[in-house]
């Protein structure tokens, strides 16, 4: 009995330590960014930040699919030679895509500009396989270090790419106007971080092997078929509203939304993405107890989410106009509309990574369709039956807190019959 206590203990501690690694990094690099943006703010115009945004979104989007999602497959093998093969896969995967994509917009540019119908982005459309591509190589090397409990580099690149974007965002504007230093820092930071993860890394270039990078893609199929379109469509779901924002409303919409999105999804980049990793790990490791963990975690999870967004909600406002200028308190109404649906996305998203662990790929992919519909359809009905922004913003609340609770119930579900 002691004996089975004194593991229960250790992995209790080793969760822990591996929780505040990655929080250390976490924090730094959401701290680094909300410090400046008061600077930033009175540096570059709303629809600056729109552009961003646009930017972002679409990279993001992209970096996270190009690869077959294959990354995620390296924390389910032990094998050194199995864990080279995916690394490998993932990069090809997401080389010879990107290429595909920059030969596209070569090919199809005037056309793709004229239906942007956005002017200032289009100078930065050659820019999105590039970026698009370091993405996938900055996530393929964050799982391969997550995997050879390498966290500390993690947590030290989070932190790398936090400083290079805001020292180039804040040096820009003194030199060339408009969003041209908040694009760059963002292509610099992601370049040089990606660069040093594989340093870092014992990634080697094995032999080619066509049969066995064959047969690894053949065993892992499952992410390409299921997880992939699952984050492509949970990506749209929450990036493709910034999507479509500068052409529904403005630019300018845009530029008050990704600020207030930042600083209201700070507590999940703070935390939650720690817990996420975390959490993958110690229910990766050891299928045991699993029910235990998710419910401790959940209380937590519940317990902080409740008690910081709802403090905040009547001071968001003053807070927004205060740190920000006087022209920014329409973010600050933003955020008060979205604050319940913060509260429930803070809760269930750290635990959907029982998804990966169990390989539950297709359950994911079909909640991530329902996130799809419920989100873009909820801007495209606003869109069709003419509501202002801030009535979006009531209706796509109510809805996403539904699918987020109902996000909860299924994890909480897994969770038992991993008993």
């Amino acid at each position: 009995m002691s004996n089975i206590m004194g593991k229960s203990d250790q992995g209790k501690s080793l969760f822990r330590k591996n929780f505040f690694t990655l929080f250390k990094g976490s924090f730094i690099s959401q701290l680094i960014p909300l410090a400046i943006s008061p600077f930033l703010t009175r540096l570059y115009t709303p629809e600056d930040f729109g552009v961003l945004s646009l930017f972002v979104a679409i990279t993001s989007i992209l970096g996270s699919v190009i690869n077959g999602r294959y990354e995620q497959a390296i924390m389910l093998v032990n094998d050194k030679r199995k864990i080279n093969l995916i690394t490998l896969l993932s990069l090809l995967i997401a080389l010879f895509i990107s290429v595909f994509l920059l030969l596209i917009l070569l090919i199809f540019n005037e056309t793709i500009i004229q239906l942007l119908d956005f002017p200032s982005f289009s100078i930065w459309l050659y820019y999105i396989p590039l970026v698009s591509f370091l993405i996938s190589v900055f996530n393929t090397f964050n799982f391969y270090h997550l995997k050879q409990k390498e966290l500390k580099s993690i947590s030290s690149s989070e932190i790398q790419k936090a400083t290079i974007f805001s020292v180039v965002q804040l040096i820009c504007p003194f030199f060339r106007e408009g969003a041209f230093g908040l694009i760059i820092g963002k292509i610099i930071s992601t370049f040089y971080t990606s660069i040093y993860l594989f340093k870092k890394s014992s990634f080697n270039f094995i032999i080619f092997d066509k049969k066995q990078l064959l047969q690894i893609s053949k065993r892992f199929i499952n992410f390409p078929k299921y997880t992939t379109p699952a984050i492509l469509l949970n990506n749209l779901s929450v990036s493709g509203i910034q999507l479509l924002i500068p052409f529904f409303y403005s630019a300018t919409t845009l530029g008050f939304y990704s600020i207030m999105n930042k600083v209201m999804s700070a507590p999940f980049g703070f935390i939650g993405n720690s817990i996420s990793q975390a959490f993958l790990k110690e229910i990766s490791d050891s299928k045991k107890n699993v029910y235990d963990v998710t419910k401790s975690i959940l209380l937590k999870l519940v317990l902080i989410s409740f008690i910081g967004y709802g403090l905040s909600f009547l001071l968001l406002e003053d807070f927004f106009q205060f740190v920000y200028g006087e022209n920014w308190r329409v973010a600050g109404t933003f955020a008060k509309y979205l604050t319940p649906f913060f509260i429930f996305k803070f809760i269930a998203s750290p635990l959907t990574s029982i998804h990966t662990a169990f390989e539950k790929q297709r359950l994911s992919f079909l909640l991530q369709i329902l996130m799809f519909l419920v989100s873009v359809g909820s801007l495209s009905y606003s869109y069709i039956s003419e509501l202002n922004f801030e009535q979006f913003l009531f209706l796509f609340s109510v809805l996403m807190s539904l699918y987020y609770i109902l996000r909860i119930l299924i994890v909480i579900n897994i969770s038992k019959k991993s008993k």
